[in-house]
């Protein structure tokens, strides 16, 4: 039973023993959905957790509040598929390349190129035909250190099931992550990683509606009012 909530915490980054030691996003999400204490309730799609988590500790301890009020979507955000998940992960992706460069960029790639090739359901090697066309858009003329991408990326057998279990989280962490570290400023970093957030969030309750499920976003149009 998701539960209304009366007020809004006080938002804390990483992972705690106990409301009374603090909450996290995802935390408070459990709450509300009358699961047990956890930042990785069953309620809301491990993907999209995998987001609100990263957005939350890497956020400052002021910008961090403004993620608290869609705790009640996320009890509900559930359900809606691996191309959905691959979906979210990519705009992860795509946002922090606009932001690295070196050592952290081929990183990136490598994940960006990754995870289009098991959208293929392709275990090995690397063609150009399995790029996106999300990313194929978003790197035209910015293609730097693509080849050098590619290859590791072509040496690397991983099977479609494995990439979702063990990649997926991890790309987006390292995304996040870049955002914070990277981006010129914390002023900037934090409302770049508050748009993310809710753009993932968007896509989510979006491929819900499409799939007739818009329904279980319980406050979905008025969580944040």
């Amino acid at each position: 039973m998701v539960r209304t909530p009366t007020a809004l915490p006080i938002l804390a980054a990483g992972r705690h023993r106990s409301p009374r030691h603090g909450a996290c996003l995802m935390e408070y999400t459990s709450v509300l959905a009358g699961e047990r204490f956890s930042d990785s309730p069953h309620c809301t799609d491990p993907v999209l957790a995998a987001v609100a988590r990263a957005v939350n500790d890497y956020s400052s301890d002021g910008s961090r509040q403004r993620i608290a009020p869609y705790a009640g979507d996320l009890t509900t955000a559930l359900g809606a598929g691996d191309d959905v998940q691959r979906g979210i992960v990519r705009r992860c992706l795509l946002t922090a390349l606009r932001f690295a460069d070196g050592t952290r960029r081929h990183v990136l790639l490598v994940a960006l190129l990754g995870l289009d090739r098991a959208a293929t359901g392709t275990t090995r090697g690397w063609d150009d035909s399995m790029l996106s066309m999300d990313s194929e858009l978003a790197l035209l003329g910015h293609d730097s250190g693509l080849a050098d991408a590619a290859a590791y990326v072509a040496a690397l057998p991983v099977t479609a099931g494995e990439h979702s279990r063990r990649a997926l989280g991890v790309s987006v962490e390292v995304a996040v992550a870049t955002i914070a570290e990277s981006a010129a400023d914390r002023e900037v970093a934090d409302d770049v990683l508050f748009e993310l957030f809710s753009s993932c969030l968007d896509d989510y309750r979006h491929s819900l509606a499409s799939a007739g499920q818009g329904s279980r976003l319980a406050w979905a149009d008025d969580s944040t009012s």
